[in-house]
């Protein structure tokens, strides 16, 4: 697999608590909150952990990346309680890592893995926020999801509890299929549909990546935004 990745400042916050790594067959997106400090702590140990205890795995399965994220969990909570200015940190995570015809994922927050491939772009995550909660009981839809003054509130986060309850999946994946992750300085701004549409009319991971922060910017860059692409 070959895969970028980019995290840009947004227009409107003055620095990015967004950290992203894409190395081989492994790729995450951690999307920091608390404040600047804990925020950018939060999310850059959590990175750094679950890379840690993925690469000194013998055997890569999902339930490495659940107690590389669980590891991840219990360092951040533990940091936050020992630091006053570290009060409340946490950050959300999504992890993917390709393991020959399959893709395994773990994630916790609203941090998104999606697989574009014949044509169609195809959510592997289900977000832990308030407007999803909301979407599944049917009070609102998808479509109203994106304009929500509460889509930016997490039911679920790393770092903020001793423990933390991890989604994790895996699903088959074909040579040509493109893998996308991202944070909500993306999804929480662009519709799937457009996300999609970049995709069938761009070949070329770069130009993706440049046209939809070009988008994000477009739509005013309320936030920090993060994406990973990668290509089978």
């Amino acid at each position: 697999m070959i895969s970028l990745g980019v995290s840009k400042t947004g227009l409107v916050r003055q620095r990015n608590e967004d950290r992203f790594y894409a190395k081989g067959p492994l790729l995450i997106v951690a999307d920091g909150m608390g404040g600047y400090t804990g925020g950018e702590y939060a999310s850059t140990m959590v990175v750094d952990t679950i890379v840690d205890v993925i690469e000194k795995a013998d055997i890569i399965t999902v339930d490495v990346l659940r107690e590389a994220i669980l590891e991840a969990n219990r360092m951040v909570f533990e940091k936050s309680q020992s630091y006053k200015e570290l009060e409340g940190m946490g950050t959300t995570a999504v992890v993917a890592y390709v393991k020959e015809d399959t893709l395994l994922w773990a994630h916790v927050g609203d941090s998104r893995l999606y697989i574009y491939g014949d044509s169609q772009l195809r959510r592997m995550t289900n977000d832990h926020s308030m407007v999803q909660e909301l979407v599944n009981a049917g009070t609102i839809t998808e479509a109203e999801v994106i304009h929500h003054p509460k889509r930016n509130m997490l039911t679920r986060a790393i770092g903020v509890y001793n423990t933390v309850e991890v989604d994790t999946g895996m699903v088959e994946v074909h040579e040509g299929e493109r893998i996308l992750l991202c944070s909500d300085g993306l999804s929480g701004y662009i519709e799937e549909s457009r996300i999609e549409e970049i995709l069938s009319e761009e070949s070329s991971e770069s130009r993706v990546l440049e046209d939809l922060v070009q988008l994000v910017y477009d739509a005013g860059a309320r936030d920090n935004v993060t994406i990973i692409l990668g290509r089978i």
